[in-house]
């Protein structure tokens, strides 16, 4: 039986029902037998077994309440499970299925573009490197950005490889991925729940992933608000602080790639929403993005607000769906990560692979099964990093 299946979701309705009926039913009968009071003399040779019955019919109540709770518990958490699909199945709540996949080609890589240029102060809040040795180990420094155009501010941490600190790599200028987490996020999940700098070291000790410079940020710059990544009118322009002011600044303070074939752009859930959403909007900054486990147009609830002025113009401008089919496609190369099984987004993925046209290209990375939690994104990391190494180009 299915962890989000319908039967499984209505048998422990069913049995919390069941047991709530069975609480109702016994709960009186579980006071015990009354009696009168004890002819004399005979009191104390019955009081121990009295109390010894008593001790057991408050704990079988107490068991009783405990295990009616925990069934209602986990019978609306296994609903919501169902409903946003964090797990898939028992085989992903378990970790059973941790294979991988295979990228696969949907066109021809294409295109070129503007370069980037100006610069942006940038707030150093401390260095947090993995080691003492960045030119053996790589670092990774925390900073806040603070967008000139826009107002907007955002934490971040950077990760720099190993090669950034060498001096045969002095003059190198090095590709860059801005990694975006979901909503809300914070970019320490990156660090702490996905691991992603673990993955990336890994990759490079392989020889897979080549050196490039990775800033780890979040989506939510008004928090708690939700912006889909949209420049909402009179609101905070998200759109616009990644597209221009994060870009600037990260070239101002780092030796990284001018040009838009060097810059990449990466999330998961909203995150991969807005990845490719700056990409085929601004393929002047960045040239390639990769989707893991990312939908295709914006959401709109009361986490939202009004994000378009109630203008259709700009919520279709904003659905990548409707830009596919209704606007020239952009030279980028996109990575779309879905799953098979457990992922609610599989089919608009497949239907949005199924429209690239030139010079848009687009690769698909399909896993058999996985829910809408860090645990798959993970299994999603290293084939991307691969990919962006395949797509990125130094300096």
């Amino acid at each position: 039986m299915g962890l989000t299946g319908g039967g499984f979701i209505a048998l422990l309705f069913f049995l919390m029902a069941a047991l709530v009926a069975f609480t109702v039913w016994w709960w009186p009968r579980g006071a015990g037998p009354t009696a009168g009071p004890a002819p004399a003399g005979a009191a104390s040779d019955r009081s121990a077994p009295a109390r010894a019955t008593l001790v057991r019919l408050v704990l079988a109540r107490l068991g009783l309440l405990v295990l009616t709770q925990a069934v209602a518990l986990l019978a609306v958490l296994v609903a919501v499970n169902a409903h946003f699909e964090f797990y898939s199945g028992w085989d992903d709540l378990f970790a059973l299925n941790a294979g991988s996949a295979k990228i696969k080609s949907v066109r021809a890589r294409a295109g070129h573009g503007a370069p980037l240029a100006a610069a942006l102060p940038v707030k150093r809040l401390g260095p947090r490197g993995p080691g003492h040795e960045p030119a053996k180990t790589g670092a990774l420094e925390e900073y806040r950005f603070r967008g000139p155009e826009t107002g907007l501010d955002a934490d971040s941490y950077v990760l720099l490889p190993p090669q950034y600190f060498q001096p045969a790599y002095a003059r190198r200028r090095f590709p860059v991925i801005v990694v975006l987490t979901g909503y809300p996020g914070h970019p320490s999940a990156l660090l702490h729940v996905m691991h992603f700098p673990d993955l990336v070291r890994d990759g490079e000790r392989t020889g897979h992933v080549p050196p490039a410079v990775y800033v780890l940020m979040r989506p939510t710059l008004a928090p708690p608000r939700d912006t889909e990544c949209a420049d909402v009118p009179g609101g905070p322009q998200v759109e616009s602080f990644f597209a221009d002011d994060v870009p600037l600044a990260v070239a101002a303070h780092y030796r990284v790639a001018a040009g838009r074939n060097g810059w990449g752009v990466m999330g998961d859930s909203t995150g991969g929403y807005c990845a490719v959403k700056f990409a085929m909007r601004h393929p002047g900054r960045y040239s390639a993005a990769a989707s893991l486990s990312g939908y295709f147009g914006p959401i709109q609830d009361l986490t939202t607000g009004d994000l378009f002025g109630g203008n259709k113009a700009l919520r279709d401008e904003s659905d990548l769906m409707w830009r596919e089919g209704h606007l020239p496609p952009p030279p980028v190369s996109l990575l779309i990560a879905s799953c098979r099984v457990g992922e609610k987004t599989y089919p608009q993925a497949r239907r949005f692979l199924a429209g690239v046209r030139a010079p848009l290209q687009a690769d698909s990375l399909f896993l058999d099964s996985g829910g809408h939690n860090f645990r798959t994104f993970r299994r999603m990391v290293p084939a991307s990093l691969q990919w962006f190494g395949a797509h990125l180009k130094a300096e």
